[in-house]
């Protein structure tokens, strides 16, 4: 969570300027509007975009403790992406359920979202499936290992889980 949240940090000092700024309105003109006015842009910010990655984050998280083979899990962090990295070996099953683990499960919270409690934060979690197109990680990982799977059904594969080529020496 709080890799995410340091991901966004920009966002959120702009919306603390401004919540800051509409707290100031408030006090010299008694006009509480523009404090009101925040409050749907801190909902959708913390809630929608912070909440929905780390729920997918975490999802990729608790799939992996449960894999045998994983030894550790590695947080990666860049300006625009945030992202886990397990080390040790997947099955190509274990691989392709840890691609859809992260994007099922914001997509299951924003089915829920939207039917029962709030429709305005649904498409924030609906948009996690996006990511298991291929130009994405979960995506792409997913294809590899459905490659992996099925290049080791064939007699003396080379390939590996995540669905790259093993070197022969």
């Amino acid at each position: 969570m709080v890799a995410v949240v340091l991901s966004v940090w920009p966002l959120l000092v702009l919306l603390g300027a401004a919540t800051i700024g509409a707290a100031w309105w408030w006090a010299v003109t008694g006009d509480h509007g523009l404090v009101l006015l925040t409050l749907p842009f801190w909902k959708a910010t913390v809630l929608g975009l912070i909440g929905s990655f780390a729920l997918h984050e975490s999802a990729h998280v608790a799939f992996l403790r449960r894999c045998p083979g994983v030894t550790s899990i590695t947080l990666e962090r860049t300006a625009l992406r945030v992202s886990v990295a397990p080390t040790g070996v997947l099955t190509p099953r274990q691989a392709a359920l840890t691609a859809v683990a992260g994007p099922g499960s914001c997509v299951l919270v924003g089915f829920s979202l939207w039917a029962t409690a709030d429709a305005t934060l649904a498409p924030w979690y609906l948009m996690h499936g996006v990511f298991l197109l291929p130009p994405f990680g979960d995506g792409m990982a997913l294809v590899r290992s459905m490659r992996a799977a099925h290049r080791s059904r064939r007699p003396s594969s080379d390939v590996d889980a995540t669905g790259r080529r093993r070197d022969p020496a």
